[in-house]
């Protein structure tokens, strides 16, 4: 009886082992690690070459393509952030670099080419190559950087008025 309770709780701790490491390799892997599936891949490079044309209205539905299926998408948020600084929205640019930052870390793949919209911000074309860490996050840093003055220069959004009784 002794044996089967020892041979019991070995199988469950293993399988508590087993169980764990398949967790954490499951918070590895995703588009961060391995190159960006054809239907994200795609879309973003296409984007990118209509930002490189000068065509921003069909880049941008390029990028928002991407976010229906990825929704923290760093690339295509980054590159929508671009094109809305280049339209002088930049309210809107910087909302788009925040929801960037909240994955960008996990996304791992190289950055091919940027390019300067307006000189402010820099939008990106992906690689299929996986480095060991994000090249999209330090980008998405220094586009925060230059469109924070631009942001505080702006007068304060208009508040709305308390209802009327």
């Amino acid at each position: 009886m002794r044996q089967v309770r020892s041979s019991t709780t070995l199988v469950l701790a293993v399988g508590l082992c087993l169980l764990l490491a398949a967790g954490a390799a499951a918070q590895v892997t995703g588009y961060g690690s391995t190159p960006l599936p054809a239907d994200i891949y795609g879309p973003l490079n296409e984007g990118f070459g209509l930002i490189a044309d000068g065509k921003y209205d069909a880049a941008a539905v390029k990028f928002k393509d991407v976010l229906q299926k990825d929704p923290n998408n760093p690339f295509a948020l980054n590159n929508l952030a671009a094109i809305e600084a280049q339209k002088g929205h930049y309210r809107e640019a910087m909302a788009f670099l925040q929801q960037a930052t909240v994955k960008a870390n996990d996304y791992r793949q190289k950055v091919a080419q940027t390019c300067f919209v307006a000189g402010l911000c820099n939008a990106v074309k992906p690689r299929q190559e996986v480095g060991p860490t994000s090249t999209i996050a330090p980008i998405i840093q220094d586009n925060i950087a230059k469109l924070k003055p631009k942001v505080e220069a702006l007068p304060p959004s208009p508040s709305s008025p308390p209802a009327m009784k």
